[in-house]
């Protein structure tokens, strides 16, 4: 109970002399009560809304470079990405030219062509060789009727 309760109070009647007697450490401090000035600023001085209105206005200018550094970084993978197709395209056409330009040289009419020019001519009817044929002899007969 504040000390303002023990006064008023009627089951508990304390005289002022009692109160003083009431040891120290029980007995609260008397509050002290003094003018404050004014928190407030005056009239011209709008410092702090300025402050503030340009930490926030910095903090925004902040993100927004911080966002698009972020979304330039992100970006210069998909930049490779996409001269990397262009490339793998670009390799695509010269293996297809490649490959019929190989075509047209390695055609049967283009080789004899080529060795026409080299002096090559083209081969008879073959002739094989049976190894495994008995050999034939040949026996001149004696015409009966030819003179000797």
């Amino acid at each position: 109970m504040a000390i303002t309760a023990l006064k008023s109070s009627p089951a508990r009647k304390i005289s002022a002399n009692s109160i003083n007697s009431i040891p120290r450490l029980h007995r609260l401090p008397d509050p002290v009560l003094r003018l404050v000035a004014d928190l407030r600023p005056s009239e011209g001085r709008s410092v702090t809304k300025v402050a503030f209105n340009s930490i926030i206005f910095g903090a925004m200018i902040f993100a927004l470079v911080a966002v698009m550094g972020l979304n330039l970084a992100l970006n210069q993978d998909s930049i490779k990405l996409h001269r990397l197709k262009f490339e793998a395209i670009h390799l695509a056409d010269l293996e297809e030219a490649n490959s019929q330009n190989l075509a047209r040289i390695s055609s049967p009419e283009s080789l004899a062509k080529k060795a026409r020019l080299l002096g090559m001519v083209p081969s008879g009817t073959p002739d094989f060789l049976i190894l495994n044929q008995p050999k034939v002899e040949e026996v001149v007969a004696k015409d009966k009727g030819a003179k000797e």
